[in-house]
């Protein structure tokens, strides 16, 4: 049984949030922004996506580089500290039909503090990896784009001391940027397929999927406001 609450909460945390900055700031620029969804369930005979919050910020650190962090809000209601950050780099330039291709090496960490009092303070941590294609278009470059995230389990047990059976949680997504007037704010779509190799069948969270009965689709909206350097 422990096996499947394990699943069930590998699944849960690699679909926190979409992907973050798909395409680098500007040189100097900030973001901050705010994300809302996550897996779709069934829910009292309806299917619904998971109200999961976060919070952005990003900073470019050059044209093709930008650092950023994020405070899952929700995670935080229920005595959790989740944050994430990692950097995006443009590592391909779109010509033509070739896209741009960005890389976000990044990391995940969640500490339960709900014991704290006790001393009982758990943490986790796993590296992350994404790769996007994305392709600009229109006189204010709103983009689609389309990658993989990747998340890596540095346990070697899982409950009870079992071998780890998951090491490796890849999702694909595919998204679409829409960007506002003068390009000082987004606005973002994502449909991301959960860990479709794994079986969701025995998990405690009713996940629905177009996979079926492996991993979950997760929806998700976000908003971000531009702050400084302009191209």
């Amino acid at each position: 049984m422990r096996t499947y609450i394990f699943l069930g909460v590998i699944l849960f945390l690699a679909s926190c949030a979409p992907s973050r900055f798909v395409e680098p700031l500007n040189k100097k620029q900030w973001a901050v922004g705010a994300n809302f969804g996550g897996p779709v369930i069934g829910f009292g005979g309806a299917v619904i996506p998971v109200p999961l919050t976060a919070i952005e910020v990003g900073y470019g650190l050059d044209t093709n580089l930008t650092v950023h962090g994020g405070l899952h809000t929700t995670a935080l209601v229920f005595g959790n500290v989740q944050l994430d950050a990692g950097a995006t780099y443009k590592c391909i330039e779109q010509n033509r039909f070739i896209p741009n291709v960005s890389v976000n090496p990044g990391f995940n960490v969640i500490t339960d503090v709900t014991n704290i009092d006790d001393n009982d303070v758990r943490t986790k941590f796993w590296p992350t990896l994404d790769v996007n294609a994305y392709w600009n278009y229109g006189e204010r470059r709103n983009y689609f784009y389309a990658g993989i995230n990747n998340y890596f389990e540095l346990s070697k047990t899982m409950a009870n001391n079992q071998d780890q059976a998951h090491p490796w949680l890849f999702s694909p997504q595919i998204g679409h940027i829409l960007k506002g007037k003068n390009r000082s704010w987004e606005f973002t779509t994502e449909l991301k397929f959960l860990a479709p190799n794994v079986d969701n069948t025995y998990s405690f969270v009713p996940y629905r999927s177009v996979f079926g009965k492996h991993g979950a689709t997760g929806f998700y909206l976000g908003f971000r406001k531009m702050i400084g350097s302009k191209k």
